[in-house]
């Protein structure tokens, strides 16, 4: 049985084998400008779990011609990309990378 405890609690491993405090949308999030004049397209991405899907999302939907950013929400399940592509593009990526998607509005 672990018996060790945690001083400070964003040093706790919960969840996940690679969660951790890094995993957190707010840690992982990168800065997507929403003010430039390249199309902003919104996804809801089902069955991330941790920084470790977020990066494959993020990883994936990169790979794609035309993206110019991505990032990914954890808590809410939403990614956002920046770039001149067609949303069918991004969902194809993410369901080749285990990720099913929709198109948000």
């Amino acid at each position: 049985m672990n018996t060790q405890k945690f001083e400070n609690p964003t040093h706790y491993r919960g969840g996940c084998c690679c969660a951790s405090k890094s995993s957190t949308a707010a840690n992982t999030r990168r800065s997507v400008d929403s003010d430039s004049d390249i199309p902003l397209q919104r996804l809801q991405v089902q069955g991330a779990t941790c920084g470790g899907c977020v990066r494959s999302i993020e990883q994936a939907l990169c790979s794609v011609s035309g993206v110019s950013d991505a990032c990914m929400d954890l808590a809410t399940g939403v990614a956002s990309v920046v770039g001149m592509v067609e949303s069918n593009a991004l969902i194809e990526a993410l369901d080749r990378a285990g990720f099913p998607s929709t198109q948000i509005n």
